[in-house]
């Protein structure tokens, strides 16, 4: 039986919720199959708010953003045990929700090493379409002995 070691990005998209469906349907319930899905976040910037009077009215819009990153890594999380629910192993399930050092395809790359399947989801708006083609494309064009399967 072959072993399946899946990478999951996950970016909060309905198309996202496309590549989820689509690695239920093809891997859960298979024993040796583990899926990691992984988020990397643009990074607060840290604002030294005594420097300057305006810099302490910034405070309350860096709280609201820190408490959203909360809110997308406890999302991702769900979507973990969704995963669990719709029949993966609990322990092979994992969520990575780490700060982004370099591009998102970057990051992508770097993430599918000791995975042997990666699981992308492709088809947004026009404006966006041109951002998510960009990564598309690297992370397609840049791979080597990895299966990627593309949820559209």
């Amino acid at each position: 039986m072959a072993t399946f070691r899946i990478l999951l990005p996950y970016n909060y998209s309905p198309n996202d919720q496309k590549a989820i469906r689509f690695a239920i349907d093809a891997f859960a319930g298979r024993k040796e199959t583990s899926v990691t899905l992984f988020h990397a976040y643009t990074p607060l910037p840290t604002i030294d708010v005594t420097a300057s009077p305006e810099n302490v009215k910034m405070r309350s819009g860096m709280t609201y953003l820190a408490t959203e990153l909360k809110e997308k890594e406890e999302a991702l999380k769900l979507v973990g045990d969704m995963l669990v629910e719709s029949g993966f192993h609990s322990d092979a399930v994992s969520c990575v929700f780490k700060k982004r050092v370099k591009s998102a395809a970057e990051e992508i790359v770097d993430k599918v090493a000791g995975c042997n399947v990666l699981v992308l989801s492709r088809g947004a708006g026009k404006v966006t379409h041109f951002f998510t083609r960009s990564i598309y494309a690297r992370v397609v064009t840049t791979l080597r002995g990895v299966t990627i399967c593309v949820a559209t």
